[in-house]
């Protein structure tokens, strides 16, 4: 199905990634786990040599041959063979780092690490290249390691390099290093077609990573500059005398950093792998000598040290890459935004300590005028985040934001980490240009809700109804525009306006806690593994306690009881649900890291609960008139007795009200990009809550239906959503009706015909009068292959759109679409009928 290539569960890939992590496990197991930071970086080396004996042309050279090996011992004629003496592999290691080979300082070693090199038993190694299985246990241990068969190296594996390198930056703990998520070969490829288009090619590029970890970002960025060297060269190859000019087009455009060396030392590796994939014949290869790109172009630093020294270049072309997503700056990373925060007052903090943000900031400095930045960024704090609007406001308005690529729905899928830990947040990628804003410019908000896999090859797509203008005032002014867009856009921002314009049910609440004593607050918290609750539960099992004891003991007992809670009624979270408390039972705990002494009130009657989710498409919310405590996930409104009339108000008007549960969706950001569902208590006292009851008329309540029905759906279920299956007769039918009934706000006279559905595709005839002064055709079969053609449109190497297409004929309107429920909703419809007015005007009809 689609996407699945992203797994690479299938293929030669993972079966070498799989192979390599069990072999990586058994080796340090048997040289011992102190010494595994060595025995990474030999393994890595190993991998990467035997990539180079692999690797052949079509006349069978190998970039290492066999008398490379005879040189250094008459007996070798393979790596394997050298692997029987360590001294052996170190002087292969110092003739690979030598500058009559590669230069490559991926292969160089301390002389400590060389000397304790010399202690290993290098059977182990050898078992590795060669695969001897007896060596690893069963087979399923390592496996017979045809893996280096099954795999062709004739395609520059640098995904696999990033992969492995990924895998290898793991520390003994199995823990990832923070922040650090390998990123997948197929949205690079997406990005640098966006930012170095084919058709467009320069005789220069320069372009600055400045997170590079294995070097993905500028493999592909140096590829496409050769691919332009070759454009303005007649598509020649390059050659034996091209050499000079390839090294030179590196070293005056590629640029990266990144705080790992090891990092560095890879991509370093990659860049010269790629320089030699473009090289043919490969017997050149032994005649090329690199340049030491290392502390030139390439830095093992914090790019926030280099900032700070100004010692990068200022005149990039492209910034672009995948900085950590971690709420810390380094050091030198506080220290540059303490001189911003000194030079500009007006500068807002970053939000939650986000480097990414700092680096996308700091990015543009280094930029030529028009030059531009694209980084993967978290989509919260940049869009769905509304707490943090001035920050946003600040970057919009500091450059010119062209695109943003929204990947928040294919967070899941997209960034697949060998580990559990290292999940990406929702993401997006921001193509910014280095030109002052100005109101003229829109920027538009493309969302990937799907993929699909042909081949090998994994491509993007966008739908029609995905790409949203947003006008540059709105983007300053409306933190919601991007929730809007989300849920499916169009009037939707007209919705979201007229509902930021009502007081909200905190402003409502906060008044009556002001005037009227009532009580708002979430429920207790339990334990927390605080020391001083690790404490208490220790003093409390001891059978004898000391006078000090004893005190301690009493003052956090005080401290952390709760006589209003334990022992008293309270309903556990999943007790209440949307037909409201299920079950009661007595609290039997004893001490609570928040008693809400402060807040008691909301466990008395009368008092309102409210649970943070949304279930069945509902918010569940009961008025009790008993006494009842209960956890943090729900919260509480008491009132005075007087006032029970107003709890019943809020009640009535949140109760099954699946229009307040849709407004959740498309008011919350964070719904949309942290974990499903959560909903938090300052989401639902975000809901309007005017002077009487919310009315919405029946476009609203039709977007807020679709929203509930479909795009909370689609967020939740990806490519499993039921808004990717075919349409049925009655949604067509309520497609129809909904189309004419706006158009006829206008025309008056539209009426639909018959939709005629194709396999893939279906056209839907409208007819403005009495009858179409043309034939309708009855089937589309001449049509279906015209129409995949037209519809589906390849934008770039792997990005596909998918177009919808209208025709206007003497007095009908022929729409034609894909076969699937999203492209049919009413609320499509509402959009379709509200671009048709677009067009007719545009017609002069």
């Amino acid at each position: 199905g689609p996407g699945q290539a992203f797994e690479y569960d299938q293929g030669a890939y993972s079966q070498l990634l799989k192979q390599l992590q069990t072999a990586k496990k058994k080796v340090i197991e048997r040289v011992g786990s102190d010494h595994s930071k060595l025995v990474k970086k030999v393994l890595m080396m190993l991998i990467l040599i035997k990539y180079l004996e692999e690797r052949q042309d079509k006349n069978g050279n190998t970039a290492l041959k066999r008398e490379f090996y005879r040189e250094i011992n008459s007996r070798a004629s393979s790596l394997a063979d050298i692997l029987n003496k360590p001294t052996d592999f170190i002087t292969l290691l110092g003739e690979l780092s030598s500058e009559k080979h590669f230069n490559g300082q991926i292969f160089e070693l301390s002389e400590k690490e060389e000397a304790k090199l010399k202690e290993f038993d290098f059977g182990v190694f050898q078992a590795f290249v060669d695969g001897q299985t007896e060596l690893f246990g069963s087979p399923e241990g390592i496996g017979q390691m045809k893996i280096w068969r099954l795999y062709s190296f004739d395609y520059l594996p640098i995904e696999l390099i990033s992969h492995i390198y990924e895998d290898f930056l793991i520390d003994e703990t199995d823990q990832s290093k923070p922040g650090v998520v390998y990123t997948p070969p197929t949205l690079v490829q997406l990005l640098i077609d966006r930012c170095m288009p084919l058709s467009e090619p320069k005789k220069q590029c320069k372009v600055l990573d400045p997170a590079c970890g294995s070097g993905i970002f500028l493999v592909a960025a140096f590829k496409r500059i050769i691919q332009w060297w070759r454009i303005q060269n007649y598509w020649k190859h390059p050659s034996k005398e091209n050499i000079d000019t390839l090294k030179a087009l590196l070293k005056e455009n590629v640029y990266g950093c990144d705080i790992e060396e090891e990092a560095v030392r890879l991509t370093y590796f990659s860049l010269s792998l790629a320089l030699l994939d473009a090289l043919s014949p490969r017997e050149i290869w032994e005649n090329v000598h690199f340049d030491n790109l290392i502390g030139k172009n390439l830095f093992g630093e914090d790019f926030f040290q280099k900032i700070l020294e100004n010692n990068l270049p200022n005149d990039f072309d492209l910034v672009i890459g995948n900085p950590p997503f971690q709420s810390k700056l380094t050091d030198p990373a506080e220290k540059v935004n303490s001189e911003i925060k000194a030079q500009n007052t007006d500068r807002p903090k970053i939000p939650d300590k986000q480097v990414v943000l700092l680096f996308l900031e700091q990015s543009f400095k280094l930029l030529k005028e028009k030059g531009k930045t694209c980084l993967l960024l978290s989509a919260g704090p940049l869009l769905y985040n509304t707490k943090v609007h001035s920050f946003k406001r600040y970057l919009f308005g500091l450059r010119k934001f062209q695109e943003i690529y929204d990947f928040t729905p294919l967070r899941t899928k997209l960034f697949k980490s060998s580990k559990k830990s290292a999940k990406k947040p929702a993401t997006l990628a921001a193509l910014v240009e280095n030109s002052i804003p100005d109101e003229g410019h829109p920027i538009y908000h493309l969302i990937f809700r799907s993929t699909r896999a042909t081949g090998e090859k994994i491509e993007f797509e966008i739908d029609h109804y995905d790409i949203h203008k947003v006008p540059f005032k709105i983007a300053l002014d409306s933190p919601k525009v991007w929730q809007a867009n989300f849920m499916g856009g169009g009037r939707l921002h007209q919705l979201v306006e007229r509902i930021n314009s009502l007081p909200t049910l905190k402003d409502y609440l906060d008044e009556m806690v002001k005037i009227r004593n009532w009580k708002v607050s979430e429920g207790w918290i339990e334990s927390s593994n605080s020391e001083q609750m690790r404490k208490l539960i220790l003093l409390q099992e001891k059978l004898t306690r000391s006078s000090e004891e004893e005190k301690d003991f009493q003052r956090l007992k005080n401290k952390f009881s709760a006589s209003w809670i334990t022992n008293k009624p309270f309903v556990e979270t999943d007790d209440f649900k949307i037909g409201g408390v299920k079950k009661i039972k007595h609290c039997p705990i004893q001490f609570f890291h928040r008693n809400r002494k402060r807040n008691k009130e909301i466990f008395e009657p009368p008092h309102l609960l409210i649970k943070e989710t949304v279930e069945d498409k509902k918010i569940p919310v009961e008025f009790r008139s008993d006494y009842l405590t209960f956890r943090n996930e729900i919260f509480g409104i008491s009132s005075p007795a007087s006032d029970s009339n107003l709890l019943k108000e809020i009640e009535s008007r949140l109760k099954d009200n699946k229009s307040y549960a849709a407004l959740l969706w498309l008011l919350s950001g964070r719904i949309i990009s942290t974990r499903e569902g959560v909903v938090l208590k300052e989401n639902i006292l975000s809901l309007p809550y005017p002077e009487n009851p919310l009315h919405f008329d029946f476009i609203e309540q039709t977007l807020l239906d679709d929203i509930l029905e479909y795009y909370a759906d689609f967020r939740i279920e990806g490519e499993k959503s039921k808004a990717l299956n075919q349409t049925n007769p009655d949604e067509l039918k309520a497609f129809g009706k909904y189309y004419c009934q706006i158009l006829n706000s206008i025309y008056e006279d539209f009426k639909p015909l018959d939709p005629i559905i194709g396999r893939d595709f279906i056209a839907y005839p409208f007819v403005l009068g009495d009858k179409p002064e043309i034939e309708i055709p009855d089937d589309l079969e001449d049509v279906e292959a015209t129409l995949a053609k037209l519809l589906h449109h390849q934008a770039s190497h792997n990005l596909w759109i998918n177009r919808i297409l209208k025709v206007y004929h003497k007095n009908v309107i022929f729409l034609y679409k894909p076969n699937q429920k999203r492209y049919w909703l009413r609320s499509i419809a509402i959009r379709d009928a509200d671009e048709t007015f677009v067009d007719l005007f545009n017609q002069g009809k």
